[in-house]
């Protein structure tokens, strides 16, 4: 799930002009071995040098910065925990990012509810507060246009948080983007049309209906023609 994220965070941070090199999630396969007496195992590639450490739940992304400087990967690695935090609504981290160069491995996550993406329960919800409130959005945040996190209060926005355009925001489901608002239907009164109404029709038309059909004029009508001459 890590690595799905991360792949999606490649596609958006590579849409952007000057982002340059993106992390990697290497993947993790598992594999049977029926003659085993442990037969499932997981595997995954040798990156051949020691690994180097970016972020850790023990000291944080903002000590980081402090202790071993500010190296390019170290802080696109904190632009992507920027980044999957406010993709998730404060919902979902990933933390323990070691790797060589660009390749990440061993990564470990904290969620904030428990069974999110069917997960049984959570996993170190007070890292995702304590990111929060510690993070410091560096020049790949601003180039992504990730909104700055205040402290714990957005932990759980009502929205999703503007500024971040992702590829699947036409997917559809509740925890991706929101269905578009419908327009509203104009008045129907307004396209009603005015119907004659039978009241509007003039008495005095009655006399000459019935002599256009052929059917002799009442007597008091008769009277009425006679004072008339």
């Amino acid at each position: 799930m890590s690595r799905e994220y991360c792949k999606i965070f490649a596609a958006e941070a590579r849409a952007a002009p000057g982002f340059g090199e993106v992390p990697e999630i290497i993947p993790l396969y598992l594999i049977y071995r029926p003659a085993n007496n442990i037969p499932y195992a997981t595997l995954e590639e040798d990156l051949g040098k020691p690994l180097e450490s970016y972020c850790s739940r023990e000291w944080g992304c903002a000590e980081a910065l402090t202790a071993f400087g500010s190296s390019e990967a170290m802080q696109k690695c904190q632009t992507f925990q920027h980044w999957l935090y406010q993709w998730t609504n404060g919902s979902f981290l990933v933390t323990d990012l070691a790797g060589v160069d660009w390749k990440m491995t061993d990564v470990q996550i904290a969620t904030k509810l428990r069974g999110y993406q069917g997960l049984k329960e959570s996993c170190f919800p007070a890292l995702l507060d304590q990111f929060a409130s510690s993070h410091q959005c560096n020049a790949y945040c601003e180039l992504l246009g990730l909104t700055p996190l205040k402290g714990p209060e957005v932990a759980h926005p009502q929205a999703k948080a503007k500024g971040s355009k992702s590829p699947s925001a036409g997917r559809k489901g509740s925890q991706l983007s929101p269905q578009p608002q419908k327009k509203g239907l104009p008045s129907p009164q307004g396209t009603r049309k005015s119907a004659p109404s039978s009241k509007a029709t003039p008495q005095a038309s009655e006399p000459v209906t019935t002599q256009l059909l052929g059917q002799p004029p009442t007597q008091e009508e008769g009277s009425k023609a006679q004072g008339m001459r």
